[in-house]
């Protein structure tokens, strides 16, 4: 009785918020699911038996009457419990609440031995190009070796089958860190988002978290590109600045900005994204607008809008990867992973909250007082000289060093 009754109070919530975003609203606000977390890491010996995370969620509409052949598409990262794996999975859902897991996961794997992937793939990106037909994906990916994350691209005919961007030990691979390394994003470039936006600038827009320079924090930068696969830096190539940076001293965001979800509301553009206070040790999920193109953002004072429940809940400590769609009625989701305590032997789970006009918070929304955050252990399974090769050095000798393919220039916007 109690879930018919949940059933019916969400199909009510679904239906009666207005068809916008309404982010100035007063007292509007995320109001989480009450029956989180909805999906969970997989059965033992599983591809992502360990731990879900970093997921990215589209509405798809079929265009036609019948609204029940429409879903949520969601494409994620998981990890196995032996850490063998590190790829990406999709999973589709009616109501953005139940989940099906493609029986065939995962649909992007990591590369091979040697490889600029090897060792992990994540944070998908995807998006439907109708003038190509072709679903398009932009992720991360990761060997200690090369010393961070860069981004690779795949594409695909049916969201299922992707084949990477063709190449030989660099397949996949469209945007690697800056070629400078005081710059922002000299040292490595994640959590790509692309919108194609056939602006001035370029038919792609994709907004990333780089670090490197003076400063070893995550922050969000944006490139453009005509293709999807070469890249221009903003406002250069030589000396990129992140268009979203960390807050300053005291603020909820010093620590990093980082996971930029982003959907369009007439000429807004509207990003959640990922912050945390200055040790990483406690994250939140914060929202900023842009109308010049996704280069000026400006952040909500009253962030950050979403963080951790109480202690003891599942999503006590730290709340990560947004992920953010509206559906055929203009309701508008937010997805995100947490885990209890802040340690990597703890998985991550999936929550959903709705954007409701009508939520009245019990109290602004802040970090628990007095929290003392759990220490994150060092990564045991890195081998011994792992952090000089992530210092750019060339004596790595548990493995070879990746060449970096020659950069083709493109012409700036």
């Amino acid at each position: 009785m109690k879930r018919v009754f949940l059933a019916a109070l969400i199909t009510l919530l679904l239906l009666t918020v207005p068809a916008s975003i309404a982010l100035s609203t007063p007292d509007a606000g995320w109001n989480k699911y009450v029956s989180n977390p909805i999906m969970f890491y997989g059965p033992p010996a599983g591809w992502d038996d360990f731990s879900i995370y970093a997921a990215d969620v589209m509405f798809w509409d079929n265009n036609d009457t019948d609204p029940a052949n429409d879903r949520f598409y969601m494409w994620y990262s998981g990890t196995s419990y032996n850490m063998n794996g590190k790829d990406i999975g999709f999973a589709t859902s009616q109501d953005g609440i139940t989940w099906t897991k493609y029986t065939g996961n995962p649909v992007l794997r990591d590369g091979s031995f040697g490889y600029w992937d090897y060792e992990r793939i994540n944070a998908p990106s995807v998006l439907y190009d109708k003038e190509e037909g072709k679903w398009k994906m932009w992720y991360a990916g990761y060997a200690a070796y090369i010393g961070g994350f860069w981004i690779g691209y795949a594409t695909s005919t049916d969201a299922i089958n992707w084949q990477k961007y063709p190449g030989n030990e660099n397949t996949g691979l469209v945007f690697m860190s800056s070629d400078y390394a005081e710059n922002f994003d000299g040292y490595s470039v994640l959590s790509p988002e692309v919108l194609k936006m056939n602006s001035p600038r370029g038919k792609y827009h994709m907004w990333y978290a780089g670090n490197g320079g003076s400063i070893s924090s995550n922050q969000i930068g944006v490139a453009f590109s005509d293709d999807g696969i070469h890249w221009r830096r903003y406002p250069d190539d030589e000396s990129p600045q992140p268009v979203l940076p960390i807050g300053p001293p005291g603020a909820w965001d010093e620590g990093e900005t980082v996971s930029p979800a982003i959907i369009q509301e007439g000429n807004t553009l509207h990003m959640w994204y990922q912050g945390s206070n200055a040790d990483k040790t406690i994250t939140g999920i914060g929202h900023a607008t842009s109308t010049d193109g996704g280069i000026t953002w400006v952040k909500d004072p009253a962030n950050p809008l979403l963080v951790g429940s109480p202690i003891g809940e599942w999503d006590a400590e730290r709340v990560f990867y947004p992920t953010v769609a509206k559906d055929a009625n203009g309701q508008l989701y937010l997805w995100y992973h947490a885990r209890r305590r802040n340690m990597d032997t703890i998985p991550f789970k999936l929550g959903v909250a709705f954007w409701d006009v009508n939520f009245v918070p019990t109290a602004t929304p802040t970090f628990p007082a007095g929290f003392v955050p759990t220490p994150t252990p060092t990564d045991p399974s890195l081998p011994p000289d792992a952090e000089t090769c992530k210092q750019g050095s060339n004596a790595c000798t548990y493995m070879p060093v990746i060449q970096r393919p020659p950069n083709t220039p493109t012409p700036k916007p």
